[in-house]
């Protein structure tokens, strides 16, 4: 009986792999449900750690009443702890967060690195909450990617299924981070797999939805943080906004192009990496102690900028707005460009909206004073440049723009908010394509712009390129019928085989050319000893992309493919030719689908 029930358990497991569609559906629910509790675990995290120090759930709240003293231990001994954290962990020095993700996406086949939970839990909260000056919502995509990973793995997914998953996971962080459902997964498709099929889209939508509802049952149907009414006073805003978003675009360059030299900078000015966050921890808190707006994720200090009610003050001292934000923005970006360069786990989703919004004040209430009947006032001005910047530094203007779209429901927002944030993109664009996800990868000659062709041929299975059966010889055979069987196959190809009829090696007319000027040979030499045994092949599972990329270094016209669970049994033979026969056949027809 027990016997009974679990053969019927494996047919219907069996049966529900082979639904592709509804098993991934299935997964996504899965999915979407752990990363959305998982987005809100991180949050909490944060929080309590910010807690112990501060006494509060955010800096901010404190920041009137901490005593000096938590400035500089907070964020050192959190140092001291990332640090040991991420050595312990990540000992090679692996990519962490989104850059992580990508790079495990390009190299890994989407098989996410596991020790990247320690970092991105335990280390991302003990960072922030310590007074890191980076965000919570890089950590909390990787931590999505990692679940769906680890899910999509243990279910046994393909390559392409398992992308779909890892999108489903980092939709639903995202629309958990900022309730925002339909930017979540725009992010997923735009960033993270460029890929806007429907196969790829209903799963992540599924995913996103139902981490969305997670978030608000726990948190409240609120935005990030809260946002003015939006107004546009006139028409002649929008070339302001059109400068205001190449400036956008300009600090965003520059943001990501003092990633590396800082890194290079500190690592060889604190060269052990278990001390370098408490380092730079320590820096981070001197900071804070002449400009406390600097410390931790500081979505408090951009809402003050949003609904304007900034006031002006440090150390004491009363100052002009735009000192007081120009002194900011200074500072900020120091303080980010450090934690991140020094080793903290953390976001740069959350900094690129501050450093945006603090960008955008600036420029608008420079250009109110100067025009104030035809200008709004500068709360405007640093939503729009929240997004501006932001999707300049991802180098995602869709994804943003839908984000601040629905944290706002304003449709009257959407015309500036496109016109800048095109043109902040255009202009980082114009000194690179790297993103603040990307450029650590660039640095270390990792290639993420392999594009939507070359990742949708690697969803295209061998399975779909014909190939052929391949006539065998015991490699007891003597060199005459070795001769004989592979003249009669007339392919030009001959498996030799073992007792168990498992591959030795190859044979093919230049294997066998050597062996045809001696006729007193074919009775004495045994095929075994023809066979070339340095033979590259291919698997069941492989994709079309790793034939096209071994035909690509190698000079050999045919391939055997061959088991998953037994690399040396032969299933059949792919000739180069039928192998980019397939290969334009359907890209032209993938083509036809895309244009249809």
């Amino acid at each position: 009986m027990a016997k009974k029930e679990e053969s019927h358990r494996k047919s219907w497991k069996s049966w529900l792999r082979n639904q592709e569609i509804l098993y991934v559906v299935l997964l996504a629910v899965v999915v979407g449900v752990v990363s959305g509790y998982a987005s809100l675990l991180l949050r909490f995290a944060i929080e309590w750690v910010s807690l112990f120090w501060t006494g509060e759930r955010t800096w901010l709240k404190a920041m009137d009443t901490l005593p000096w003293y938590i400035y500089l231990v907070a964020p050192t001994v959190g140092g001291l702890l990332v640090g040991w954290i991420t050595v312990r962990y990540l000992p090679g020095g692996e990519l962490r967060g989104v850059s992580g993700v990508l790079a495990d996406m390009v190299e890994s086949k989407a098989k996410v690195h596991r020790h990247q939970m320690a970092t991105e839990t335990f280390g991302s909260a003990i960072a922030i909450g310590s007074g890191a000056s980076l965000g919570r919502e890089g950590p909390t995509v990787a931590l999505g990617a990692l679940i769906s990973s680890e899910i999509g793995q243990r279910a046994g997914l393909s390559e392409q299924q398992l992308r779909i998953l890892i999108g489903c996971g980092v939709a639903a962080a995202i629309a958990a981070s900022f309730n925002t459902p339909i930017a979540g997964v725009l992010f997923a498709l735009e960033v993270i797999l460029a890929d806007y099929a429907i196969a790829t889209f209903s799963p992540i939508v599924i995913a996103s939805v139902l981490a969305t509802v997670i978030a608000r049952s726990e948190v409240g149907n609120f935005p990030a943080f809260t946002v003015p009414e939006y107004h546009l006073i006139s028409v002649w805003e929008i070339p302001a906004y059109m400068i205001m978003g190449a400036l956008c675009g300009l600090v965003a360059s520059g943001f990501i192009k003092s990633m590396a030299p800082t890194r290079a900078w500190l690592a060889k000015l604190i060269p052990s990496r278990k001390l370098r966050p408490a380092a730079v921890g320590f820096a981070i808190g001197l900071m804070g102690l002449a400009i406390p707006q600097v410390m931790s994720i500081g979505y408090g200090v951009v809402e003050d900028m949003l609904l304007e009610r900034i006031e002006p003050e440090l150390l004491g001292v009363a100052l002009p707005l735009t000192a007081f934000l120009a002194i900011i923005l200074i500072g900020k970006t120091i303080a980010v460009v450090l934690s991140a360069a020094g080793g903290f786990p953390g976001g740069l989703f959350g900094p690129a909206l501050f450093l945006g919004a603090t960008v955008g004040a600036l420029f608008g209430d420079i250009a109110h004073s100067i025009s104030p009947a035809y200008t709004e006032g500068y709360g405007a001005y640093a939503l729009v440049a929240c997004g501006a910047l932001t999707a300049a530094a991802l180098q995602a203007p869709l994804t943003v723009m839908l984000i601040v779209f629905e944290m706002t429901a304003d449709y009257h927002i959407m015309l500036p908010l496109m016109i800048a944030c095109s043109v902040a993109t255009m202009v980082t664009r114009s000194f690179g394509r790297a993103s603040v996800f990307t450029e650590s990868l660039e640095e270390r000659g990792i290639e993420t712009h392999w594009g939507k062709e070359q990742s949708w041929i690697r969803s295209v299975p061998i399975t779909r390129i014909p190939w052929r059966s391949i006539a065998r010889v015991s490699e007891h055979a003597k060199l005459e019928e070795l001769k004989q069987v592979y003249t009669g196959s007339g392919k030009g190809c001959v498996q030799v085989v073992d007792d168990a009829g498992d591959m030795v090696g190859i044979v093919t007319f230049a294997d066998l050319q050597e062996w045809l000027i001696d006729p007193a040979l074919d009775q004495v030499v045994l095929a075994g000893e023809v066979a070339n045994r340095n033979v590259l092949t291919v698997r069941e599972s492989d994709s079309l992309l790793d034939a096209v990329h071994i035909l690509d270094r190698e000079e050999f016209e045919q391939m055997p493919v061959v088991a998953d669970d037994n690399p040396r049994r032969v299933l059949g033979i792919l000739s180069r030719n039928a192998i980019f026969s397939t290969y334009h056949k359907l890209i032209v027809k993938h083509g036809e689908e895309e244009r249809g």
